[in-house]
């Protein structure tokens, strides 16, 4: 009897670890998964940028890599591997616009966006 508890036990314990590894699969990352936002148009390098890797969401801009970013973005270009969704008001209110991966748009006046976005949401391979 004793021999048949340990039979399953050891049966459980392995059923455990194959779930266990199935959770740590590893996670393969996007390097083209990104959005770099400028405060300038045409894609100033001189003035502030910054680049933020995905999959994230920012109800605010307010913090953005230790800057507000809030209403101050004027040109953005997005990495092949991300789509982005950009809203006018925090919380992912609002006006919303959509950037496709690849897409590069120097002047967001243009679309009636620029300095304008205070919320995001950045999707990866999509």
């Amino acid at each position: 009897m004793l021999f048949k508890l340990l039979i399953a036990c050891g049966l459980i314990a392995i059923g455990a670890l194959s779930v266990n590894a199935a959770d740590m699969e590893i996670k393969m990352v996007d390097k083209n998964c990104w959005i770099e936002v400028f405060d300038d148009t045409k894609y100033d390098a001189d003035d502030p940028h910054v680049k933020v890797e995905g999959p994230k969401e920012f109800a605010s801009l307010k913090n953005l890599n230790g800057r507000d970013w809030n209403n101050d973005i004027q040109s953005v270009i997005v990495g092949s591997g991300a789509t982005v969704l950009a809203y006018k008001d925090k919380d992912f209110k609002g006006t919303e616009i959509a950037f496709a991966s690849g897409q590069r748009i120097p002047d967001l006046s243009k679309l009636d966006m620029s300095n304008d976005i205070e919320s995001m949401k950045i999707t990866c391979g999509q």
